[in-house]
């Protein structure tokens, strides 16, 4: 009799819990893409990873609306299509609220953290884990269907979408480009873990893995161009702008590139590691390391126009807006700069540290902060 009651216990322990998990993992968030032109759509909004918005703001600005995800947040930052908000968590999760009003559409469980921003390739949502054999998925929100899966042995570097194609850097140090069916058009085999965002311009993208080398490889072929060695890990994404390939290198350097050839241009010595991507706005790019300094430089040049110093390490990258550079810090503080001199604009305190790069999209600033929220702010 006893056996019978444990086994009856045992069935129904595991037909509850086959329910509770069919539950949490259903891929349903209850939306439609509705894509529009002020998207943000992939990390860095671009291919060649601006992180600019033309966004104006006045201050001081107002906390309008914050938001529990209820866990941590990787590095990448959300993504913005129509007036939805997706973005993952380091507890396995890909959440969709409304950026307007940061109220919750749906959520469900992707069971490994998610690090990297999930990105739009066509109609479809392509997210990735860290680890599981399922580490890249692409999900159709208005059929709530996977409609393809891939495994690179976890992917922790936000993909990036250039002359339609998907490009994906994994942990098994393979480079792969997909069309919107997932069917492989090329992979260049790095050698070494990627966790440097990859970033395009032109005919180009250009990858970098933690053996210190950076890749500029043909879009549409898939054929290397030319390589270039730090001679050390790279885990910042990397940025190109006129022409330039910015590398920032945990060696404490930045390196400027030329596109086209990988001819060395200019090495900038820092003080520190740099595990941000830099960002750029016209002639000027930025650049954050972790002795909490940020550092303006012109492009053509690499000459410093300017530099701020937070109380903390800075391990975000520095988005920026035609009059404020927002900066956020392990100091828990939020900045927003003069992109003239680097003058403190504005200041507000976060009750948590700030990992995660700000996020500008239509006249809103959001913030994902180790308190497990995101914050939204707006000009009062």
């Amino acid at each position: 009799m006893g056996f019978l009651v444990k086994n009856l216990i045992f069935f129904v322990i595991t037909i509850a819990g086959g329910i509770l998990l069919t539950d949490c993992s259903g891929r349903k968030f209850q939306t439609t893409l509705r894509p529009l032109p002020t998207d943000i759509a992939m990390y860095g909004r671009v291919a060649s990873h601006e992180f600019y918005d033309s966004s104006v703001f006045s201050f001081p600005l107002k906390k309008v609306w914050e938001y529990d995800a209820s866990a941590g947040f990787g590095t990448g930052t959300p993504v913005i299509i129509g007036t939805t908000m997706f973005f993952g968590t380091l507890q396995g999760e890909l959440h969709a609220i409304n950026a307007e009003t940061g109220t919750r559409i749906g959520f469900f469980k992707t069971f490994s953290p998610v690090q990297a921003s999930p990105i739009l390739f066509h109609s479809l949502l392509v997210y990735a884990t860290e680890s599981g054999k399922e580490n890249l998925v692409a999900y159709r929100p208005s059929d709530e269907e996977e409609m393809w899966v891939k495994d690179l042995g976890g992917v922790v570097a936000s993909p990036v979408v250039a002359d339609n194609h998907l490009i994906v850097g994994g942990l098994n140090g393979e480079l792969v480009s997909y069309d919107q069916f997932g069917k492989e058009e090329w992979s260049v085999d790095t050698k070494a873990p990627i966790r440097s965002s990859p970033c395009a311009w032109k005919d180009t993208v250009f990858c970098a893995s933690t053996n210190g080398i950076v890749y500029a490889i043909n879009i549409e072929k898939g054929e290397v161009k030319w390589k270039f060695s730090t001679g050390t890990s790279i885990y910042a994404g990397l940025t190109v702008a006129n022409g330039t390939v910015i590398i920032a290198s945990r060696d404490s350097s930045v390196y400027l590139v030329e596109a086209s050839s990988g001819k060395l241009m200019k090495r900038i010595q820092l003080r520190n590691k740099i595990m941000a991507t830099p960002s750029v706005s016209d002639s000027t790019f930025y650049v954050s390391s972790l002795d909490g300094l940020v550092t303006a430089f012109r492009l053509h040049d690499g000459e410093k126009i300017w530099q701020f110093a937070a109380k903390s390490v800075i391990n975000t990258t520095p988005f920026v807006t035609p009059k404020a550079i927002f900066i956020a810090s392990l100091d828990k503080f939020l900045y927003a700069l003069s992109p003239n001199d680097g003058s403190i604009m504005w200041k507000t305190e976060i009750p948590a540290r700030i990992k995660t790069t700000p996020l500008v999209w239509k006249n809103s600033l959001y913030l994902a902060a180790e308190d497990k929220t995101i914050y939204c702010f707006r000009s009062e």
